[in-house]
Parts: structure tokens; C-alpha cells; sequence
């Protein structure tokens, strides 16, 4: 009867702990005039010259083929489509701000009944500190192939680089969710709610 007990002890330990997810920025605008049916036919835009497009743009277009057809979307060649998808991948450097915990220590004096006393006290201070951390923004556009050729929809997603590769089908995945919807967010990529919240 120990091992249930040890058990339930460790899953309650961790319960009370939380967990830390992993989260990225995201953020979608649909045009109300044009909505895009479930139904459509999506043609994904062609990195035409692959000696001038880099390799996480290239690698893009497969990991994004492939996460329409896991959400269930009709894709077609661009003579047959009813929208194009565009999209970029950058990367570049975002100051950001956190906040470090140091430790701090200070002398107390005083008298108690007259008594001098002094001692020492311990704690902690929260200190601002801001570092350059290097994001990937995957940048998506929505174009009608009929007339009027206008972008119907865009929308960009933001995380830090390690955390856009160590969740790579699931930082593609959280912004092609919202395809054809308005929302910003933040999506976790740790898991399967990619439901903007904030």
C-alpha cells in the first residue's frame, strides 16, 4: 500500500508546484467582406528561387503544407485555388525585460527595554534587468485569387528561437488554427490549447 500512497503524494506535490508552459505571441485579422469558408481551396505561395531564399523559409513551406492538412483544409495548385497563402519566417533580436530575484542584506539597530541591539537581516529584491532574446516571427497573408486579389486575412505569430524549433509543428500549427478568424493572443505551444487567452 505504500507505492499508491507515494503516488498520490508526488502527483499532489507536482499539482501544488504548477508548471511552467510555453507560450507564444499571436495575433490574426480577418477582412469581415471576405470570409473564408472551411471549404476553400488554399494554394500555398512557392519559394520560387531556392538560392536566394533561406533555409528556415524553404523548410517552412513543408511544415506548413503539412499542418493544412492536419486541420483539415483543401489544398489545390494555384489555378484551381480560391486563395494563395503567403508567408515569411525572420528572426531578429527583441529586447526584452525581466525581472532577476537578487539577494539582500541590511543591518538592523534598535533597543528593546533599553538595550541596544543589532543584528542582520536577510531577503530578496526583485531587479528589472533587460537582454536582447533572439525570436522567430512567422508572418502568414491570405490573398484572393479571384477578383478583387485582395489580402483577406494576415497573421503573425512571435516566440523565442529555441522554443519556435523545439515546437516547430506546433508554433506553425497555433497561428494556422486562426486561419480566417480575428483574435491575439497567447498560444501555448507546450501542449494542445491553442486558444489564444489574455
Amino acid at each position: 500500500m505504500k507505492f499508491p500512497a507515494l503516488l498520490f503524494f508526488v502527483l499532489g506535490a507536482a499539482g501544488l508546484a504548477g508548471c511552467a508552459h510555453t507560450y507564444a505571441d499571436l495575433s490574426t485579422l480577418q477582412d469581415a467582406k471576405y470570409p473564408v469558408a472551411h471549404t476553400a481551396k488554399i494554394a500555398v505561395a512557392e519559394v520560387k528561387d531556392s538560392t536566394t531564399v533561406d533555409l528556415a523559409t524553404r523548410l517552412a513551406g513543408e511544415v506548413i503544407l503539412q499542418q493544412l492538412s492536419a486541420l483539415g483544409w483543401n489544398l489545390a495548385p494555384p489555378d484551381q485555388a480560391d486563395f494563395e497563402l503567403g508567408f515569411k519566417v525572420s528572426e531578429k533580436d527583441v529586447p526584452t525585460t525581466f525581472g532577476v530575484t537578487m539577494p539582500t542584506i541590511s543591518n538592523t539597530y534598535g533597543d528593546v527595554n533599553g538595550r541596544p541591539i543589532m543584528g542582520t537581516t536577510f531577503g530578496d529584491v526583485v531587479v528589472p534587468q533587460t537582454r536582447n532574446v533572439n525570436t522567430t516571427e512567422l508572418a502568414m497573408t491570405l490573398q484572393r485569387l479571384q477578383e478583387p486579389k485582395v489580402i483577406v486575412w494576415q497573421g503573425r505569430i512571435l516566440a523565442p528561437t529555441s522554443d519556435a524549433r523545439q515546437y516547430q509543428a506546433q508554433f506553425y500549427r497555433a497561428l494556422l488554427a486562426h486561419l480566417g478568424e480575428t483574435t491575439e493572443g497567447d498560444a501555448q505551444l507546450d501542449g494542445n490549447n491553442n486558444i489564444p487567452a489574455k
